[in-house]
């Protein structure tokens, strides 16, 4: 993983899980992103959620897909919020993907 990508993922409180290789940040209530390296300057982010029953998982392949679901479901205020910070901060790392190469 690119030295500066490692630094910025510190910075944004993820830790290093060393049996699995990768990043993760927990938001709480079973929101969790996890970030790994696929190759030098290509990162994979998956977004582990609990989803809800009115909520058809296959249809999330694009994230305005899963925003939509989510605004759209019957949620907490707690996984709200989790949900929140947690695509907030897989918005900021693919925008500093994207820049980076």
């Amino acid at each position: 993983m690119v030295p500066m990508l490692v630094k910025v993922l510190k910075e944004m409180g993820f830790r290093r899980d060393d049996e699995d290789d990768y990043w993760f940040k927990d938001y709480g209530n079973d929101v969790v992103l996890k970030v790994a390296s696929t190759g030098y300057n290509e990162m994979e982010i998956e977004l582990d959620m609990p989803v809800p029953t009115d909520i058809n998982s296959s249809s999330l392949n694009k994230p305005e897909k899963l925003i939509e679901a989510i605004m759209n479901s019957s949620l907490n205020k707690g996984l709200l919020s989790s949900l929140l910070h947690a695509i907030n901060d897989m918005i900021h790392l693919k925008l500093i993907i994207n820049l980076g190469n």
